[in-house]
């Protein structure tokens, strides 16, 4: 029995320690923004961050529809250059 939980700890290491070395991170945050904020593009997800977004883009018709809903945003790094891209 001491032996599975200590595979058990193992393998719960490992996986933490893989996903902390991923450079990516995971934020759930609600999105607000008063109408002459929307106007503008400026979305607040959460206490700390603002999201600039050009009014008529993709990002921007999203956030201005998720106004008041939490919503999961996933920032990953990106080798290379690459043309940004709404996924649903």
């Amino acid at each position: 029995m001491i032996g599975c939980l200590v595979v058990a700890a193992l393998l719960v290491g490992f996986s933490v320690g893989r996903a902390s070395d991923r450079d990516e991170t995971v934020v759930t945050a609600q999105v607000s923004s008063a109408e002459h904020e929307t106007e503008e593009g400026y979305f607040s997800l959460g206490p700390e961050t603002t999201v600039m977004a050009k009014p008529g883009s993709d990002l921007y018709k999203f956030l201005a529809r998720q106004n008041g809903r939490k919503v999961r945003v996933t920032l990953t790094l990106v080798g290379g250059q690459e043309l940004s891209r709404l996924e649903r």
